[in-house]
């Protein structure tokens, strides 16, 4: 993490010195998932989101009075707790808690419109997985071996494709002294899991649906001024 802010303020200083307009962005984030293809018998799920963060450098490149065009790199940490409940797809009456954190090299490209200090903005990301582990425990009972508990303790990169692409809607605010403040969402049109059917022996219990990533961004900017 060290080494990328690092190399993020080292780029931003670099592009500030070739008179660009760049700036930071960084802030919070809530992932969710969209569920979809359902198989018969699949587990009940609950996706609790927690708070995450991200932290990105962007480059701000004017094609109009009005209209710009915005390229962003983001390193993004997105999280959740996720309970499953089972006795077909898994384990008859199978209990899963854990805790799933994905970390994510985004790289949106939006076009934005200014609408005096406010600004709409919108276009196509794509993220590379680059980390992130799914931990907790599952329980239930099994024919011949009765009662049981295991360790969830697994790569994400095992569990998950590492290529996501979609969309992202934003909306922001200029603020003085370089500041804003900006919220903005993102649909995943990839499906996630590499597989929902039940796969025996996974330590990431199988969902029985197609998973598709949203998540939604608050951020604070900083953008030097154009010279």
């Amino acid at each position: 993490m060290k080494q990328l802010l690092f190399w993020l303020s080292s780029g931003l200083l670099l592009t500030g010195a070739a008179h660009a307009q760049a700036g930071l962005r960084a802030g919070g984030n809530l992932l969710s998932f969209r569920m979809s293809n359902q198989l018969p018998g699949a587990p009940s799920v609950k996706h609790r989101t927690q708070l995450g963060y991200q932290v990105g450098l962007y480059y701000q490149a004017a094609l109009s009075k009005r209209f710009s065009v915005v390229p962003e790199v983001q390193f993004s940490r997105e999280q959740q707790r996720v309970t499953l409940d089972s006795n077909v797809l898994i384990d008859a009456n199978s209990y899963s808690d854990y805790r799933l954190s994905l970390s994510y090299l985004n790289v949106p490209v939006l076009l934005r419109v200014a609408l005096g200090p406010a600004y709409l903005e919108a276009g196509p990301q794509v993220s590379w997985l680059v980390g992130g582990r799914g931990t907790g425990d599952t329980s239930g009972y099994t024919w011949g071996t009765g009662t049981y508990v295991r360790a969830i303790d697994q790569a994400a990169i095992d569990r998950y494709h590492r290529f996501d692409a979609g969309f992202c809607l934003g909306v922001g605010v200029r603020l003085p002294a370089g500041l804003g403040v900006s919220l903005r969402a993102y649909q995943g049109l990839r499906q996630l899991n590499t597989d929902y059917t039940n796969s025996p022996g996974t330590p990431i219990p199988y969902s029985g649906s197609k998973e598709y990533c949203q998540t939604l961004q608050a951020s604070l900017t900083y953008q030097l001024a154009a010279r």
